[in-house]
Order: structure tokens, then sequence, then C-alpha cells
């Protein structure tokens, strides 16, 4: 794989990659809706949420099922980027992604090593660091 195919795949994942931040928005704010679930790629208990709100019977199931979601929002976006990440480094969009078996030549220049210690972190956590892309670039 190329050093631009690589650089091509981490930038389709930030630009797809799902935030907690938001979907704790979309939570409170539509939550009753199922909108953070639809954004966290939930679309079966999203659509399950939409359903049990335009009845008073489902707003007794979906008042401790907002409650218990507050909970799960992290894991449900990790999961989501985990996906992601599955579909863009190998094609299987059912992620998480297998560890790799490391290349037997080392990286020759230092940006060699930069990226591939980026590419190991993003592959260890499913999230880049906020400061790796700019040490790509010095």
């Amino acid at each position: 794989m190329s050093m631009n195919d690589d650089l091509r795949k981490q930038m389709v994942f930030e630009a797809s990659r799902k935030s907690v931040g938001v979907a704790y928005l979309l939570w409170f704010f539509l939550g009753i809706f199922g909108a953070h679930r639809f954004y966290s790629g939930r679309t079966g208990t999203g659509i399950a949420q939409l359903v049990l709100t335009i009845s008073v019977i489902g707003w007794l199931v979906m008042i401790p099922w907002l409650i218990v979601d507050i909970f799960l929002i992290p894991g449900m976006v990790r999961e989501e980027n985990m996906k992601t990440i599955g579909a863009l480094t190998y094609g299987d969009p059912q992620g998480p992604i297998p560890a790799q078996p490391k290349a037997e030549s080392k990286p020759q220049t230092e940006a060699e090593r930069r990226r591939e210690a980026m590419l190991e972190d993003l592959r260890s956590t499913g999230y880049a660091k906020k400061d790796t892309a700019a040490r790509l670039y010095r």
C-alpha cells in the first residue's frame, strides 16, 4: 500500500468518523426520535425508538431506554468508527480490525517511520491523535 493510499484512507476515515459529542447532542435534543441511534449506525433500534415515540405506552419504554443510552453512546460510536476503519483497511465493514503482521522491511526515512507509527496508533485505538497528522507533515 502506498503512502498516498494510506493518507487517503485516513482522510476518508476522518471525514466519516462519528463523534461522541454529536451523538450526545442528538440524544439530548432528538433522543426521543432515536436520532442518536441512527447517527451511530443502529438503524433498527432507531426505528424502534421512533415508533415507540408515537404511543403513550411506548413512552414507558422510551424513558428508561434513553437513560440507558447515556451510558451506551460512547461504545456505539466507537464500534461504528471501528467498522469504518475495517471497511477502509480490509474491505470488511463488520470490524474490528485484526492486527496486521509487521512487515519484514523497516521504513527507511523519518517520514515513513512517523507514518508507520501513526498507522499503528490508528489501528490500535481506532482514533487518530490530533497532533499525529501535524507531526507527519513537519
